[in-house]
């Protein structure tokens, strides 16, 4: 139980929002007069709430292997939804001084959220960084042409995938996690792009063995061997990154159908 109540607390950090969804819950219980919607928005997130505390709720997690992510349970409650709705009802007679006292009440019982070095502000529609946006659509293959392979940075491997399945990569995040969490050994090409200096002559053979027609070199990383003589051929260039074209590995036209 008490590894049950420090993934809450992990989870909830120093907010109040468990208090106010809490408080929300036991004012809906009493008061919303329309059944489904009472079921909905306190009776359904009550119960995942004692599910979660009840012990053997966890130990079956951790029979599925799935301990280490018990705190995604926590995701189902609907924190936000119930907190609104609650405060819609306590307030609805006297809605703009009621907003008023909701939105202060939440402003002051939260957190400025870009305060977090892990939070930035999204630089565009699809929220992952706009060098990953340029480069997927640099390399994108055609409308007649198959999917593409490349290599790209660790720091921006987690984000091609957001955007677009047509460029593919050798690895993906089983490289980032840690090892007892994916059973995969490191791959070659990864180990490479790891080190302090990158290989260009050690990592051509490996991307064509592994059919890899793009490499994306962070700027700041130095590299050595020189990439004309690897058979490399720069396509694109940002402020933080450069895209390299591997011609010993062809673009694949699309079979042609009827």
């Amino acid at each position: 139980m008490r590894e049950i109540i420090g993934v809450f607390t992990d989870y909830c950090g120093s907010s109040w929002y468990p208090v106010l969804f809490l408080a929300a819950l036991v004012y809906l219980l009493f008061t919303e007069k329309k059944r489904a919607v009472r079921l909905l928005f306190a009776g359904v997130p009550l119960a995942l709430a004692i599910l979660f505390f009840l012990p053997p709720t966890k130990w079956l997690m951790d029979r599925l292997g799935e301990g280490e992510t018990y705190y995604r349970l926590l995701w189902l409650l609907p924190m936000t939804a119930v907190i609104a709705y609650a405060g819609i009802r306590l307030f609805g007679r006297h809605y703009r001084i009621g907003f008023a006292a909701l939105a202060l009440l939440l402003v002051l019982t939260g957190k400025y959220v870009y305060d977090s070095p892990h939070i930035t502000r999204a630089q565009n529609r699809y929220h992952i960084p706009d060098a990953v946006i340029s480069i997927c659509n640099a390399i994108m293959p055609g409308e007649d042409e198959e999917r593409v392979w490349a290599v790209f940075p660790q720091e921006l491997i987690y984000y091609v995938r957001q955007y677009t399945s047509e460029v593919q990569m050798p690895y993906g995040r089983e490289m980032l996690e840690p090892s007892w969490e994916w059973n995969w050994d490191t791959h070659p090409i990864y180990e490479l792009m790891q080190a302090e200096t990158i290989d260009l002559e050690a990592l051509e053979p490996l991307l064509t063995e592994y059919y890899c027609q793009y490499l994306i070199l962070n700027r700041s990383v130095p590299v050595s061997g020189d990439p004309a003589d690897c058979g490399l051929t720069k396509v694109l260039e940002l402020d933080a990154y450069e895209v390299y074209r591997n011609e010993a590995v062809p673009l694949v036209k699309s079979p042609v159908t009827e």
